[in-house]
């Protein structure tokens, strides 16, 4: 898988088989222990390389003491949360509960009405249902700004001047060719992570924006944009953080809503969950005794990325299951039974926590 090529799209399908190479094609900084040093309580995905790269986050770390930060990212609100909105969703939260940052997130419907077709008033039904799910895993509404980009006036206008100081050759360098919607939507991304740097939200102020890495691009045009609209607005480059792409149930690069087969929602029953993780890619070998001789791959196994990057926070368990894996100790049936129960447990009481925030949600979305 390594000689193949890696494909960046944030757009559509991206492909990445070489995260080593994509740190040096794209110039970012891998997160290593200097940085983990600097943060006083890490979570699962920084200890474990999940969150593996970044721009601009030690820069982040130095100011955090000394003024006031903010951590943004968003969603386009076309479909139920995935494991792989969850994961970005965690990340949030763990910058504002650890470094007390004040979270923008941005219900991203312009661009889900120009890449998806789905009109603003669609998207504000599926946004609730989102946004519920974001109060239920433990964001802090209170320091938070939640809105739809349609709405938010600030962001349309800064789209507009930024759209006016870059060119289109920067737009094909960073995108490829690409329709006008596209690039003017990138344009309207920007808006939204600098929105916190604006004076009525406390000014320049540094801002970490968790993402997958094929949002990459959107943080580099981010950061152009700011050395080029400096007779407008006193900014600071954001920062990004980048994770993995959580794998599909088959196995493909990246989870995605495309194919909701492929994919765990929150909003699951445990009859769906057992018949999707049923099917999903395994590391196994042919036969029990084959794999009981020779072990399983776990870099192939999207089973055991299920416990390592979303439901087992116990890093000696998660040594122990991949160890034992390796060496032939775990079957994948004995897996695949052990995190049905744990995800069936935590859907039960993540479900269960959202309905006591559907009308919040409501209001917040309305608001």
């Amino acid at each position: 898988m390594l000689n193949k090529d890696n494909i960046i799209d944030p757009f559509g399908n991206s492909k990445i088989y070489n995260y080593d190479k994509i740190c040096l094609d794209l110039g970012l900084k891998k997160i290593d222990n200097n940085i983990l040093g600097k943060i006083k309580n890490t979570n699962r995905l920084l200890r474990r390389g999940i969150q593996f790269a970044h721009i601009g986050f030690d820069n982040f770390l130095e100011n955090v003491k000394k003024k006031e930060v903010a951590v943004m990212t968003g969603i386009k609100p076309t479909y139920n949360f995935h494991l792989g909105s969850k994961m970005t969703v965690e990340e949030m939260i763990f910058f504002q509960k650890e470094f007390n940052a004040k979270v923008f997130y941005s219900i991203a419907d312009l661009e889900g009405m120009i890449d998806n077709g789905l009109s603003l008033e669609k998207q504000k039904e599926i946004a609730i249902d989102n946004v519920a799910d974001i109060l239920a895993m433990g964001l802090d509404h209170k320091n938070a700004y939640i809105y739809r980009q349609s709405q938010e006036k600030n962001v349309m206008k800064m789209a507009y001047v930024f759209s006016r100081n870059i060119t289109n050759n920067h737009l094909k360098n960073l995108y490829g060719e690409r329709s006008v919607g596209l690039y003017f939507s990138a344009f309207t991304q920007c808006g939204d992570m600098l929105l916190p740097q604006l004076p009525e939200y406390g000014g320049a102020k540094n801002v970490i924006v968790p993402v997958g890495v094929d949002q990459a691009p959107h943080i580099f045009l981010s950061r152009d944009i700011v050395n080029k609209v400096k007779k407008y607005y006193d900014f600071l480059p954001v920062c990004g953080i980048f994770h993995k792409f959580f794998r599909s149930l088959n196995g493909e690069s990246k989870m995605s809503k495309r194919d909701p087969m492929s994919m765990l929602s929150l909003n699951d029953s445990p009859e769906i969950v057992k018949k999707k993780i049923m099917k999903t890619l395994t590391g196994g070998q042919n036969t029990a005794e084959e794999q009981k001789k020779m072990g399983g791959d776990l870099e192939k196994s999207v089973v055991f990325e299920l416990y390592k990057y979303h439901f087992v926070d116990d890093d000696d368990k998660i040594k122990e299951i991949g160890n034992d894996y390796k060496k032939g100790k775990i079957l994948d049936g004995e897996m695949k039974k052990e995190i049905i129960e744990i995800i069936i447990k935590y859907l039960e009481e993540h479900q269960n926590k959202k309905k006591k925030f559907i009308d919040k949600a409501g209001e917040i979305i309305s608001d």
